[in-house]
């Protein structure tokens, strides 16, 4: 059975679209342990990214979504049921991921997945 690929991408927007606190990798090997899965956090800081203050400013328009500062966790296994586990642990933490591009790098069955488990633990409640 291939594995089931499951991409979170959050964007820092602060409340609107961000994740509800810091992805922390320590937290990550903790479930990705607890599942028994692998799990990796990519933090891609955007090729336009300026700080000002404690603001980020980032000018999107023309970038890929590689190209654009995220926190990009990726959740892989062959067992559907290591990963659902996995899945809703993480929304419940972080939150679902709130923009159209949210999910982007997840094969099919990771993209049914999270889709199935944002409707109901979407924690934007």
């Amino acid at each position: 059975m291939p594995d089931i690929i499951c991409k979170l991408r959050y964007f820092p927007v602060g409340d609107v679209a961000g994740p509800a606190e810091r992805v922390k990798k320590s937290e990550l090997d903790a479930t990705a342990k607890k599942y028994n899965v692998s799990i990796f956090l990519d933090e891609v800081k955007g090729k336009t990214a300026e700080t000002q203050g404690d603001k980020l400013k980032e000018e999107t328009m023309n970038s890929t979504i590689e190209e654009v500062t995220q926190s990009a966790v990726t959740v892989k296994s062959e067992d559907e049921r290591a990963v659902r586990g996995a899945i809703k642990e993480l929304i419940k933490k972080y939150r679902a991921p709130r923009t159209v591009f949210g999910t982007i790098g997840s094969n099919e069955k990771g993209k049914l997945i999270i889709d199935e488990i944002c409707d109901v633990e979407d924690g934007w409640r």
